[in-house]
């Protein structure tokens, strides 16, 4: 049954993108922000995000103190702290920072939300390299763009997502409202793909490796 319904997703976007021009990025270490740039000038942006995990060889309380004072410097004042979180939070963006111990070390996940059409998910990695420690290790990045489809130029998006996608690697599940996808990008980074349908319209979400927000 799953083969089926992998079919089926595979037929309908191979029936949608005949007669399409490539659209794949010319460098393969970047197929997530080429199709980011390309979602952001085909549909309505809601909005993107980073969010980072790594693990740091000093106490809680310290990680704690230094993450703040960085979030200070780069944002200013207006923060909100309580035990092991840290909040910022504006019209376009929301920063949280969350901060545990386990038995080996501390660990530390940080979350960025942003609004605004014009700073892409490297930007905002950016901006949380200044606020994360520098002697962080295992770092790990997730990040994901959801954007509202425009009928008119869905085709546009099928397209780029067809021609940055090792189609081979596609798995496709049918939800209630929609459907949701796990596949691996030309460059070897997994992806998970989500097409959702509301009354308000028709949205795309990407992740890579996963999205990490609900939709």
């Amino acid at each position: 049954m799953k083969n089926v319904m992998k079919l089926m997703f595979v037929l309908s976007l191979s029936l949608l993108i005949i007669g399409a021009v490539p659209i794949r990025s010319e460098s393969h270490s970047d197929n997530f922000d080429f199709m980011e740039t390309e979602f952001i000038k085909n549909s309505d942006f809601i909005q993107n995000g980073i969010k980072v995990e790594y693990s740091i060889s000093q106490p809680v309380n310290k990680e704690f103190s230094l993450l703040k004072e960085n979030l200070k410097k780069s944002f200013g004042q207006d923060i909100e702290a309580n035990e092991n979180i840290i909040v910022y939070k504006d019209l376009i963006k929301e920063i949280k920072v969350v901060v545990w111990s386990n038995d080996e070390d501390t660990k530390v996940q940080i979350t960025y939300i942003n609004n605004d059409k014009n700073a892409n998910t490297f930007q905002l990695k950016q901006e949380l390299k200044q606020i994360q420690n520098i002697a962080a290790k295992n770092i790990k990045y997730f990040n994901f763009i959801k954007v509202k489809i425009i009928e008119d130029q869905k085709q546009n998006l099928l397209d780029t997502l067809k021609n940055n996608i090792d189609m081979k690697t596609l798995e496709v599940l049918n939800i209630h409202n929609g459907s949701v996808g796990k596949a691996e990008l030309y460059d070897g980074n997994k992806i998970n793909i989500g097409f959702t349908k509301y009354d308000t319209g028709e949205y795309l979400i990407i992740g890579t490796p996963v999205i990490f927000v609900t939709y």
